[in-house]
């Protein structure tokens, strides 16, 4: 939006064609998003990259806690990691499925 309104757009108009009302938009203007825990993100990045196929959020998690003392939440380790752009390459060895009952030709027996 900031250069739309450099080239001489009303903001005005910007702000009735985006749908967003003008405190939503000074609102986001004045508290920029802040990355997350950016003083973890090497210890998080050390951690990870221990194995070769990376470790997944709990573990980065259950790591920084043993080793650095550090206080920090499951959801807030793997937020950490999906600003980072890494993420685990391990997979469980069944995915997950649905029911499913049938059990091949079934012969009759008279």
């Amino acid at each position: 939006m900031r250069v739309l309104r450099e080239e001489g757009h009303g903001l005005g108009r910007l702000l009735e064609c985006a749908g967003m009302a003008r405190s939503s938009y000074y609102y986001a203007l004045s508290h920029p998003k802040a990355p997350t825990r950016p003083e973890l993100w090497e210890a998080a990045a050390e951690i990870f990259s221990r194995t070769a196929n990376g470790c997944g959020h709990r573990q980065i998690a259950m790591c920084l806690r043993a080793e650095r003392g550090v206080r920090i939440a499951d959801k807030t380790a793997l937020k950490m990691m999906h600003e980072m752009g890494i993420s685990c390459g391990i997979r469980r060895e069944t995915d997950y499925h649905r029911y499913n009952s049938y059990r091949g030709k079934v012969l009759a027996l008279i």
